[in-house]
């Protein structure tokens, strides 16, 4: 008996080695596959960081170009309101001057107008209740030169400011609104000089 013990202590020596072969074995395979899972894992959370960063980044370029365009329209805005507001006001100066201001402003306003024709010059209803006396001779002045003649109609024009001079069936609306509107690019420019 004491042979087949021998055997079974050596099958069971053996057994025992082979299973502590075969768990170091294991163990050098699971320990190798947790380092291989771990550096797919970093270089996963690598590759999804430079992603995300670059995404961020890009977002970033973007929101900032998209502040800058939005500052941009904000200024333009601004200004433009301003501009706005200047042109504004100087109409409603030309409109609040004194009577003997106004009229000489109507004057020269005519030398730009008038043509060596016959006219009519057409005042708002406004502007018909406080013309000056002598406003007619002095417009035939300003037309004379030009080879014309104008005269004060007794019709009044829906206007604020300003006249209408008319030649037979040709009106030249040298209204304050219109003369505004006509030259608003230039004057524009010329504020916007000022300011900026």
């Amino acid at each position: 008996m004491a042979g087949i013990d021998k055997i079974t202590k050596e099958i069971e020596l053996e057994a025992e080695k082979e299973a502590a072969s075969i768990v170091s074995a294991a163990e050098a395979a699971a320990k190798s596959a947790k380092e291989d899972a771990e550096k797919k894992y970093q270089a996963y959370i690598s590759s999804a960081d430079e992603k995300l960063n670059r995404k961020l980044a890009d977002e970033n370029k973007k929101t900032q170009s998209q502040c800058e365009q939005a500052e941009k329209l904000i200024l333009l805005e601004t200004k433009q309101f301003l501009i706005d507001d200047i042109l504004r006001k100087a109409k409603v100066k030309l409109l609040i001057q004194g009577k003997e201001d106004y009229f000489e402003t109507l004057l020269k306003l005519l030398e730009k107008s008038v043509q060596a024709d016959k006219g009519e010059l057409m005042l708002s209803e406004k502007d018909m209740g406080r013309v000056p006396d002598d406003f007619e001779s002095k417009a035939n002045v300003v037309a004379t030169k030009k080879g014309g003649t104008v005269v004060l109609s007794k019709n009044t024009v829906d206007i604020e400011g300003g006249f209408i001079l008319k030649y037979g069936n040709i009106e030249i609306n040298s209204s304050f609104d219109a003369i505004f509107d006509e030259n608003r690019d230039e004057l524009m420019d010329i504020v916007n000089g000022i300011l900026w």
